[in-house]
């Protein structure tokens, strides 16, 4: 592999990652105290709308480095990363809010049967298919923007496994050699919330790599 080409699919994972952990951050220290940021700057009852806002941003800034690696068009697909990054995000958290709701909180959704860590057990099971669904749709439809039709399924597929594995691979990693766990949080030093921060960084890291090999191996068979 060439060095221009690692260089481009570490670039789009690097941005990738930061435009994602940038985004779930940002909504974080909207929504007020939690273990990131433990501050109250904005106070509102809208939370859907700060997502919204939130993700519409992280979304057309990641469609904006996107179209600057592909030499592509900057506003249409600013427009289709946005959208595309809200819409599957929105929709994922609406389901868990709505499975929280139903079973009286988060750490009370038990996909799996009670034994030890089976909390931080329930958080992947639910995450890890989460975002690497998330991935795999988005991957989709940016591959079938940039007009790579015939790879945008292969892509996606890539993607979201990569992402799948990257979100796993973080959460075992923070478990056994942190020993920072869903369900045992450390008041001033860990929680859910910043378990999941970290992990959905190295989702993206991974999704946006596997992207960006399945790209640069279109584009160089293009331009040669």
């Amino acid at each position: 592999m060439k060095l221009r080409s690692i260089t481009f699919v570490v670039l789009l994972g690097l941005w990738t990652a930061f435009t994602l952990a940038g985004s779930v951050w940002a909504v974080l220290f909207l929504l007020g105290p939690n273990s990131i940021t433990r501050l109250d700057v904005v106070r509102s009852d809208n939370t859907i709308l700060e997502l919204v806002l939130v993700f519409l941003c992280g979304g057309g800034l990641w469609g904006l480095g996107i179209s600057r690696l592909m030499n592509a068009d900057i506003k249409s697909m600013v427009k289709v990363c946005a959208v595309s990054w809200t819409a599957t995000v929105l929709a994922f958290v609406i389901v868990v809010v709505f499975l929280g709701n139903s079973f009286g909180g988060f750490s009370r959704i038990n996909i799996l049967p009670y034994f030890r860590h089976s909390i931080h057990y329930n958080f992947l099971s639910i995450f890890v298919p989460a975002i690497g669904i998330i991935t795999a749709i988005n991957a989709y439809v940016v591959t079938g923007k940039l007009g790579y039709h015939e790879l945008k399924k292969v892509a996606g597929l890539y993607a979201g496994i990569a992402a799948a594995l990257g979100f796993l691979t973080v959460g075992l990693i923070l478990l056994y050699s942190l020993g920072w766990e869903v369900g045992k949080p450390v008041y001033g030093k860990y929680g859910m919330l910043l378990l999941l921060l970290i992990c959905s960084a190295g989702a993206a890291l991974a999704g946006g790599m596997a992207l960006g090999w399945a790209l640069d191996k279109s584009r160089i068979r293009l331009d040669g």
